[in-house]
């Protein structure tokens, strides 16, 4: 699947929705260090392409949970959900309230 012109999410997800080859992400925490994220070609293709259109997105932030909004797209291993969120974001509030930052923004002053 090619994404030859800027969909947003909404249209990202519909378009991999109708695919013979349906995307399945799993996010797990390896060590203390570093999280997992595992998929065939096709999953990390639909997670790209998410990424994308994030950045064109009015909204600056989006969440997939494996055990609630988003859960099709994840495998049953996946231990962890995504959340990704742009900077800056054009809100007055962050999308999920302050209490997802537990220290300032790079570039930000509190």
């Amino acid at each position: 699947m090619r994404r030859d012109k800027k969909l947003p999410i909404n249209g990202v997800i519909d378009l991999y929705s109708r695919s013979a080859e349906k995307a399945k992400l799993t996010v797990r925490k390896l060590d203390r260090d570093t999280v997992l994220i595992e998929g065939t070609s096709n999953s990390l293709r639909f997670l790209a392409q998410i990424l994308l259109a994030l950045t064109e997105e009015q909204d600056c932030g989006f969440q997939l949970s494996p055990r609630g909004a988003g859960s099709a797209w994840f495998a049953k291993d996946a231990e962890l959900g995504i959340y990704l969120h742009r900077l800056p974001c054009v809100g007055k509030k962050p999308p999920q309230g302050r209490g997802i930052y537990k220290r300032p923004l790079r570039g930000k002053k509190s």
